[in-house]
């Protein structure tokens, strides 16, 4: 029988140390509850976990609908995202009751029995990133940039196996699959905007207000370390699972690369709690596993390549045509036929090619071809002007 509560993220190959200090951290106080773990990679990145007991999830194990698009169209960070409702999905059909995902930078400190309990009577459990507490006014400027980037976020979900937990997740996964990326001007940052649509999709929803769950740089101004007890505590209540979103080891100095120019040491209460998940990352192997690459990066990079391509042909386009349209007086498009000598060495003779029909004429053409089969078709020559972009035969703008 499986377990009741299972523990579930996913990851790149760079991100193996945080992976299994989140795996480490989590097991000190939930010895209980499997950890599973998304790897893109080959073997060697599973055997980097495997000591630690890390149940991997192989891909085919996903049911991903559009993977070879997905790989295409995305990059590590979006496509660890768009996967995670399809873990969460995997590990309720492997029969545990609530599943929880967990973004890998984060650090268990206390136990998260009380959440998950909570969680676990609900259909689908989100955390904000406000609380009550934080409407003094000092955060204006963070207030507004959560317009752009979604009222709860994504490291820390829960779902149970109920109908409309079941039915949200397929939705989102659906969505996630060509819609998971940094476009905050139309209304995509990543899979976290689409969590805000929940309160409409999921009527048992429940909100997570513990502040020690998912905090991350926007509740360290709250973060204290208890003087006798040594434990972090967030506005008098434990500090279970700290995200460190956005912060790179490389630069220990900086909290995160959200908030540029915010320094670790400018928050003395919070700086040894920074400096105890470096060291723990580099314990476990950071300066080893952060130079993996992404597996399907060649793919990933041509398939870019070939999207920027696009984009420039896109911005081109109107203006040539603008410029077409100006040169012959209107939108309608001439044939010129080649001189007999074969025309003009800047031109490109086109033959077959069969100028444009009214409907009576076509009508008159195909009777034509029924009553004489052997007839040969009428053969044109026509031209396209490489120097002025002159062409004879119009394109429909749905073909470009």
């Amino acid at each position: 029988m499986a377990e009741p509560i299972a523990f579930v993220t996913a990851a790149a190959p760079n991100y193996l140390a945080q992976v299994r200090v989140l795996c480490v951290s989590l097991g000190r106080f939930h010895p209980e509850s499997p950890f599973y773990a998304f790897l893109a990679g080959d073997e060697a990145a599973e055997r980097a976990v495997r000591d630690l007991g890390v149940r991997v999830l192989p891909l085919r194990d996903l049911r991903l609908r559009g993977l070879a698009g997905m790989l295409l169209r995305y990059g590590p960070k979006e496509f660890c995202a768009a996967v995670k409702p399809a873990l969460m999905l995997a590990l309720l059909r492997m029969g545990h009751s609530c599943a929880v995902f967990i973004d890998p930078d984060m650090l268990a400190l206390d136990s998260l029995a009380d959440c998950l309990a909570e969680a676990s009577a609900h259909a689908l459990t989100v955390t904000p990133h406000l609380d009550p507490d934080c409407t003094d006014g000092r955060e204006a400027a963070f207030e507004r940039s959560l317009l752009l980037a979604g009222m709860f976020n994504g490291g820390f979900l829960a779902a149970t196996n109920r109908t409309e937990a079941t039915g949200f997740l397929e939705w989102w996964q659906e969505r996630l699959r060509t819609a998971c990326y940094e476009d905050v001007g139309r209304g995509i940052h990543f899979d976290q905007r689409w969590l805000d649509l929940a309160p409409g999709y999921v009527a048992d929803l429940h909100i997570l207000r513990d502040p020690g769950i998912n905090a991350a740089y926007w509740r360290l101004p709250w973060v204290r370390r208890g003087s006798s007890s040594g434990r972090y505590l967030v506005r008098g209540l434990p500090l279970r699972l700290f995200h460190f979103s956005g912060y790179n080891p490389a630069r220990p100095g900086e909290i995160t690369r959200f908030r540029p120019g915010w320094l670790v040491e400018s928050l003395p209460q919070a700086a040894e709690l920074f400096r105890h998940y470096r060291q723990r990352l580099l314990e476990e192997g950071w300066n080893e596993h952060s130079c993996r690459p992404w597996p399907w990066g060649e793919l990933w990079r041509l398939a870019c390549g070939f999207r920027s391509v696009r984009r420039e042909l896109r911005l081109l386009l109107p203006r040539l045509r603008r410029r077409w349209e100006a040169r012959t007086g209107g939108p309608g498009l001439s044939a010129a036929p080649l001189a007999a000598s074969g025309g003009d060495q800047q031109g490109l003779p086109l033959e077959g090619l069969r100028p444009e029909e009214n409907g009576d004429q076509r009508q008159q053409r195909s009777q034509r071809d029924q009553d004489d089969p052997g007839q040969p078709e009428p053969r044109h020559d026509l031209r396209i002007r490489m120097q002025d972009m002159r062409v004879s035969h119009r394109t429909p703008p749905s073909a470009i």
